[in-house]
């Protein structure tokens, strides 16, 4: 797949950050994040665009986030989360959206953290768009404004280092007919996450 031009050079700043980034504050003291990360739109359903089995289309986003860790349990496995985001719509979508994943599950632990710093993570909330988005629209014959917003993320980096790398699946969805009878879209993307 050929990579548009924005999204090479976000990797590029991705491994720049990695390899310069110095800890200012332990993992644990950590309690705010912001991140940015830029994408393309996929033609089919997030089962599709996880598997790499979805083509993209000519709409790209960039978004920018704010996080907040408000509780992790004493065995520091795992913690719950709030964000806000901005997202640009750039192409055949061509509008800002709202979303706010009201609840982010993030597991923290695994075995090879000492070498390789790992987390995934689950949100979920309210997606506003400020126009009707015109590809939801022509790929599912109608959409909403107002939709329920989801990602997945996977975040990367070194050991104590404040900075990762984040692959996301940036979803907004009719929520099985709770928001809208149709719409919805997939866009895969990848950024940097900063924790302060």
């Amino acid at each position: 797949m050929n990579l548009p031009l924005n999204i090479k050079a976000l990797c590029i700043l991705t491994v720049l950050f990695l390899l310069s980034s110095q800890a200012l504050a332990s993992r644990d003291e950590r309690n705010l994040s912001a991140s940015l990360y830029g994408g393309v739109m996929t033609d089919d359903n997030w089962h599709q665009s996880l598997s790499g089995q979805a083509s993209p289309v000519d709409s790209h986003i960039l978004v920018g986030a704010m996080g907040w860790t408000f509780y992790r349990p004493a065995n520091r496995l795992w913690s719950l989360e709030l964000e806000a985001n901005v997202a640009r719509h750039f192409g055949i979508q061509d509008n800002f959206e709202f979303n706010a994943p009201i609840l982010t599950v993030r597991w923290d632990y695994f075995p090879w953290d000492k070498i390789l710093d790992t987390s995934l993570a689950y949100g979920l909330g309210p997606s506003y768009a400020t126009k009707l988005p015109e590809y939801e629209r022509q790929k599912s014959g109608d959409s909403e404004q107002l939709l329920l917003f989801w990602h997945i993320e996977a975040a990367f980096g070194l050991p104590e280092s404040n900075w990762s790398t984040i692959f996301r699946l940036h979803h907004r969805s009719s929520g099985y007919g709770m928001f809208a009878d149709k719409g919805g879209s997939n866009i895969l993307t990848m950024g940097l996450r900063y924790e302060f």
